[in-house]
């Protein structure tokens, strides 16, 4: 028996808030602005760092949500998953009813969980413990 998308996605979703809340906080670096992290940000390394995380799940993301039929779901998931904006602002944002939000954020959910199946980054430990 496999693992659900959904779980997948929230386990991962959760790594990457963490993982933007320790680059942002901690060490001044803006995960998604890579004009932020300065020229020395590159070092080797055998395992892949939190800014690759964030880096692979927005790309998860784009993949799972690419075409024309999600375009309002892909602006969704950038603007409360990757963003981080509060629910209330995004939903009256995109003019959804809570039903409407419930119905999009399942679907993303099960997209964008089954890539980051396909891409080996749940469990994130796995993901964590291989080579770059």
């Amino acid at each position: 028996m496999g693992v659900k998308p959904e779980l997948a996605f929230d386990v991962c979703w959760k790594v990457y808030r963490s993982a933007r809340e320790v680059l942002e906080t901690k060490r001044g670096i803006s995960a998604l602005n890579l004009k932020d992290t300065g020229k020395f940000l590159w070092k080797p390394d055998i395992r892949p760092r939190l800014n690759e995380w964030v880096a692979d799940f927005a790309l998860a993301g784009e993949k799972a949500l690419a075409g024309s039929d999600f375009a309002s779901r892909m602006v969704l998931f950038r603007m409360f998953y990757l963003g981080m904006a509060p629910y209330e602002r995004a939903r009256q944002f995109l003019g959804l009813s809570e039903m409407g939000w419930v119905n999009w954020t399942e679907e993303i959910r099960r997209r964008v969980g089954k890539e980051l199946l396909a891409r080996g980054m749940f469990p994130p430990r796995k993901y964590f413990q291989t080579a770059a």
